[in-house]
């Protein structure tokens, strides 16, 4: 251990006390043994539950709006409508996140979400529904997400000890990507098993379950004399510990950018029917590529996010998505290739996810975290939504293989400035407390 120096003088170093005997066949215990915490056990498998149910209602929602219009745009208006208000309303709930108990918030957003499901669900059954209600229901629900999602992510620090803060965000990427494949696919067989209003109804049944797991919990608050007051000033203390820290708006960039340039998922349709002609069937394994690729690193994310010098990982991670994304863009099949460079796209994403919530979570305090997660929040959305509106101009103006590989390739170069820009980002080492010297 060091004493600060004085005078300029060399700190003093003093013999830290011996460390105490460790059996050297000890093994660490794996991610999933997180789960036995009691609190962060209820977290995980209640928005588990939700964000499934979740992605049941997305789906029938789209099938019901396509049964109503018969139009293609008034799909497309579904993501406007659910990226606007997100991006509008992110960095608000952030602040109302370390403002308020935490706790308390999420049940109340997760009560007016089951009422908007409600709301669907008897208005279908009464036959009243209206496309408009639909996307007022759609666009409230956007709201409500934009204050869910920065609490939920501030919150999940507080329930594990900081050396198992690495397999705690490892277990919450792996449970999205579980919900990306097993949600969307059960939406269909919900929906032609028991109909568009009773599928409204499991939806609202998995916030009750997300809802009664919150009650469960005991959520440490933070202090009063810490929390944030509501208003422009606590935004302004949020964009200047971003400001100070380049590292944490890196890595966020990174991520931005690699989503905006180099996602291909709008133009898959074209793929899957024009270029390596598989048909409806081949599209959805073209759509669930990444996220399958992103799972089959699941046994690995205890190992990943061990990784000591985080910063450069994440630069490696990216440039593995670009590259993959390029190759998928410059090879037109055979079709398990093409599966297979999108399901490489997707463990790289998984890499990079991990390993940057440790860097963004582990350097902010804890008064902050609702506001960084929102930030967070921002980046994630609208590198995907404004990607699909880039990759879908592109395409239209050029070819659907010209927009995948300038849009790979785009993201590699993205990539290399940044650390080019960022030095400090490639030295990034966020250690566990546990591994760090006395």
């Amino acid at each position: 251990m060091k004493t600060e120096p004085r005078d300029g003088a060399a700190a003093e170093v003093i013999p830290a006390p011996p460390s105490p005997i460790r059996t050297p066949t000890a093994k660490r215990p794996s991610s999933w043994a997180l789960l036995r915490r009691r609190d962060y056990g209820l977290l995980f498998w209640g928005q588990l539950i939700s964000a499934a149910g979740t992605q049941v209602a997305t789906v029938v929602i789209a099938w019901q709006v396509f049964l109503l219009t018969h139009s293609a745009v008034a799909l497309g208006l579904l993501g406007l409508m659910q990226a606007i208000p997100r991006l509008l309303f992110s960095l608000v709930g952030g602040i109302y996140a370390d403002a308020l108990d935490r706790r308390r918030l999420l049940l109340v957003v997760n009560a007016v979400l089951a009422a908007i499901s409600a709301t669907l669900a008897l208005t279908t059954s009464t036959s009243v529904i209206t496309i408009g209600i639909i996307y007022g229901a759609v666009l409230l629900s956007a709201v409500a997400s934009a204050f869910e999602f920065p609490t939920r992510q501030a919150i999940i620090p507080t329930l594990v000890p900081r050396e198992q803060m690495a397999d705690a965000l490892s277990l919450s990427m792996v449970m999205m990507q579980l919900t990306f494949i097993v949600g969307a696919t059960a939406g269909g067989l919900v929906l032609a098993t028991f109909g568009i209003a009773n599928s409204y109804w499991i939806d609202v049944a998995s916030y009750v379950v997300v809802i009664g797991a919150l009650l469960l919990m005991r959520v440490p608050r933070v202090p009063v004399e810490r929390r944030a007051q509501a208003g422009f000033a606590a935004l302004a203390d949020g964009m200047r510990f971003l400001r100070t820290h380049p590292i944490i708006l890196a890595v966020l960039s990174l991520d931005f950018f690699a989503t905006f340039f180099g996602s291909p998922r709008a133009l898959l349709p074209i793929y899957a029917s024009n270029i390596l002609h598989v048909g409806p069937e081949g599209l959805g394994i073209l759509l669930a590529a990444t996220s399958i690729g992103a799972i089959a690193l699941t046994p690995f994310t205890g190992r990943i996010g061990r990784i000591p010098q985080q910063g450069v990982w994440v630069v490696r991670a990216i440039l593995g998505w670009g590259v993959c994304i390029v190759l998928f863009g410059l090879l037109p099949g055979p079709f398990w290739l093409s599966v297979l460079l999108l399901a490489g796209a997707g463990a790289a994403d998984m890499v990079s996810m991990v390993l940057r919530g440790i860097i963004v979570q582990m350097t902010t305090p804890d008064e902050l975290r609702g506001r960084m997660s929102a930030v967070n929040a921002m980046f994630v959305i609208g590198g995907p939504t404004l990607g699909q509106f880039e990759s879908g101009m592109v395409a239209g103006f050029t070819s659907p293989q010209f927009s995948v590989v300038s849009g790979g390739a785009a993201c590699i170069v993205a990539a290399l400035a940044i650390g080019a820009l960022v030095p400090s980002l490639l030295r990034t080492r966020v250690l566990p407390q546990e591994s760090t010297a006395a």
